[in-house]
């Protein structure tokens, strides 16, 4: 039986009664079906919560439904987020095709708002605007087509989705870490060997709420590195992380004796970093993924022009 009345555009839905072509359906993907303008994350939240009841009762989203049951759906509308680009956000497209964009993201602007973060201008919000079709794409709707995020300052290759299916596709991916990313950094002091891992649990600083520290109850974190190049004082790694932990390469390198330069929050005093440093010198250079026809693909990123320009000072200072 179809619902009696619908609001247009809402996720409010009259009771229903399930039928018997209906019955055997996960709660949550009958209520996708009803509301297909609301994601299926948005769904399992409203479930949770009691804003979709099952005859009456809160029940979890994988329950499954039978034939005379009562489904409520009363969920307020995701609201609207103002974006409204600048035209000074305009970050180079490395690929795109009808499913993904891929682009290379600038150091100093934010990925999407956030907590404590004041910027209007953030890259999704340059994507509804270039991409208004895919403004919808997602969980979030302040944070359209976003699947993985970069620090305000860090640089580099960033994949947006432009359709659902390839948002779930790609969050799927992150989530079983088939999605390889390679980062370049510039540290202050030298390794001793060539290569090294690194498998420190992470977890949010009691003392300062923005930082992550290590912690054998934090979450998992694993990073490799390897030395790309010394510069007397400073040394360029190539990072790879195989887990996706919230400042994951500057936590880990900060512990290891070898913070990032030009990184504000995990440094040590002494350090200074050379002229000319405005921001944390990480750069995610590339990324492997698979397109939603399941073919790979591997984007690259080249390096920002004050990146460029500080190793070539070093090298310079170093001859």
């Amino acid at each position: 039986m179809s619902p009696t009345s619908q609001e247009p555009d809402s996720g409010k839905v009259a009771p229903i009664i399930v039928a018997d072509t209906q019955a055997g359906q996960r709660l949550d993907l009958f209520c996708v079906s009803l509301t297909p303008n609301l994601s299926r994350a948005v769904i399992q939240r409203a479930v949770k919560v009691g804003d979709v009841l099952l005859n009456g009762k809160i029940v979890k989203p994988r329950q499954i439904i039978k034939t005379g049951d009562s489904v409520s759906i009363n969920i307020n509308p995701p609201a609207k987020h103002p974006l409204s680009p600048l035209p000074a956000i305009n970050p180079s497209i490395l690929f795109e095709d009808s499913d993904v964009v891929v682009i290379n993201k600038p150091a100093g602007i934010s990925v999407h708002p956030g907590a404590g973060n004041e910027q209007k201008s953030t890259i999704s919000s340059w994507f509804a605007a270039r991409y208004p079709a895919a403004a919808s794409v997602g969980d979030d709707p302040a944070r359209p087509g976003i699947v993985h995020r970069l620090d305000k300052d860090t640089s580099g290759a960033l994949i947006i989705a432009k359709t659902q299916k390839a948002f779930l596709d790609l969050k799927e991916q992150f989530k079983k870490r088939r999605v390889k990313k390679e980062y370049l950094a510039l540290v202050f002091g030298v390794p001793g060997g060539t290569d090294g891992r690194i498998t420190r649990p992470l977890i949010r600083s009691k003392r300062n709420p923005l930082r992550r520290t290590i912690d054998e109850q934090g979450k998992p974190a694993v990073t490799e590195w390897r030395l790309e190049k010394k510069f007397g004082k400073f040394a360029l790694l190539r990072v790879y992380p195989l887990t996706g932990r919230t400042h994951q390469i500057r936590a880990h390198l900060h512990f290891l004796g070898f913070p990032i330069v030009g990184d504000a929050l995990y440094v040590f005093k002494r350090q200074r970093p050379p002229a000319g440093v405005t921001h944390q010198l990480l750069h995610a250079e590339k990324i492997t993924f698979a397109l939603p026809t399941g073919k790979k693909k591997t984007v690259a990123a080249p390096l920002p022009a004050d990146f460029e320009y500080i190793l070539d000072t070093l090298v310079a200072s170093s001859t």
